[in-house]
């Protein structure tokens, strides 16, 4: 395969397959040499903040002077995006050849896996074989039947901030949810959480019952390019006062791998957390636009409270999916905007936009209904003034825009 025909190859494989559980993909990861079993890795599984913290530990990491795999989902521009080391995305046609290898062996074996899945075991194969240090792992989606949970006990299984999301897969109650998530955690392991107070108990208890250290992090304050954890600064290159609490958490756990004997000087947290880059996180692409990728209600409630700090006018484009609680996520974030521009994708999963007027209309906000992205970014920006343009409801939305903005010579941060 090429690298156009391995990624039309990627997204033919069934999101989801029966049995659910790992077995197929043990049997894959067996055909392959168990790669994951020869690597050492940071496991990490949440609601919101699992992209970020990730971001800011690989970055860490790489500084520390450890070789770094960084495996994450979805991607905003590129697939090769989800698959790292140092910093450094998988080439195409180291891409296109690991996954032919990987079909071939899927198809000897018949072992047949789910699209996530499939990814995981070539994320593995190409950390092992370029012999990573560490990797910092993203689970897909939940925790306990993730295909990223195919692993041996990490270093540290890392909880972000839980939430409610995914509840046709995971449960319809916030404990359920968390019971999930804490499917990663394994004897041997270190455990570093967010507050999560609803659900810290849920959390003890799996630390306790696997025998696992566990650190629950204390509340961090926001302040403008900082954050304060412990009564120690730490200066932030991740906008967003959602980021404070994802930051206590790498700090958290930098502590926690310092007493696992890992070598990383307060100087490389410094640097790591100054210069983290994360796409699509409270992300100015220019002084006036900022795209977050925020798509559940506790992600739209964390964008209402940054674009609150703006002190400025606020023009947001928004598409949602309408498999999510897009109308009590629209009814948090509309009103603090002047104007909504509601657009849509080209996808099944998108809502139209015309529904997004309606929510809004019944919440007393103007919004403008466009379904094709590219004129409603404009109207945005003829709009636009002295306000600010968020983009904002779904991490595909994110991507197409990004791509949009550069055609147009927007994106200039």
């Amino acid at each position: 395969m090429n690298y156009n025909e391995a990624i039309d190859y990627i997204h033919s494989i069934p999101r989801f397959v029966r049995p659910l559980g790992n077995e197929n993909l043990g049997i894959l990861l067996s055909s392959m040499g168990d790669p994951q079993n020869r690597l050492k890795f940071i496991h990490v599984a949440g609601t919101n903040g699992k992209g970020s913290v990730c971001a800011m530990t690989a970055e860490v990491l790489r500084r520390a002077g450890y070789k770094t795999g960084l495996f994450t989902s979805p991607y905003i521009e590129i697939f090769n995006e989800r698959i790292r080391i140092d910093g450094n995305m998988i080439g195409d046609d180291i891409l296109a050849e690991y996954v032919t290898e990987a079909a071939d062996i899927m198809e000897e074996s018949g072992a047949g896996v789910s699209e996530f899945a499939f990814i995981t075991a070539v994320a593995m194969k190409y950390f092992a074989d370029n012999e990573c240090d560490v990797v910092v792992l993203e689970t897909g989606m939940g925790g306990r039947l993730d295909a990223t949970n195919i692993i041996p006990a990490p270093e540290a299984a890392v909880i972000t901030s839980i939430g409610m999301d995914h509840m046709q897969y995971l449960g319809s109650t916030i404990e359920e949810i968390a019971k999930e998530k804490c499917g990663i955690i394994k004897s041997g392991s270190v455990v570093i959480s967010a507050p999560n107070d609803r659900v810290s108990g849920i959390i003890k208890e799996a630390a306790e019952k696997a025998g696992a250290e566990l650190v629950i992090c204390e509340k961090a304050e926001r302040k403008p390019g900082s954050v304060i954890y412990k009564t120690w600064g730490y200066h932030l290159s991740l906008k967003g006062a959602y980021q404070a609490e994802n930051a206590s958490v790498v700090i958290e756990l930098v502590r926690a791998l310092r007493r696992r004997g890992y070598i990383i000087s307060e100087q490389t947290l410094i640097d790591g957390l100054r210069n983290t880059s994360w796409k699509a996180r409270y992300e100015f692409v220019s002084p006036d636009i900022v795209i977050d990728g925020g798509h559940n209600i506790d992600g739209i409630r964390a964008l209402k409270e940054s674009l609150a700090g703006e002190n400025r006018k606020i023009i947001l484009v928004m598409a949602m999916m309408h498999d999510k609680s897009y109308e009590l996520c629209i009814h948090t974030i509309a009103p603090v905007a002047e104007l909504v521009i509601a657009t849509e994708l080209d996808m099944e999963r998108s809502l139209e936009c015309g529904e997004i007027k309606r929510v809004c209309d019944n919440a007393g906000v103007r919004c403008i209904a466009e379904p094709d992205i590219s004129t409603a970014l404009n109207i945005a920006i003829e709009y636009r003034g002295s306000a600010l343009v968020c983009i904002c409801g779904s991490l595909y939305l994110a991507g197409e825009a990004e791509k949009i903005l550069k055609d147009m010579g927007i994106f200039s941060f």
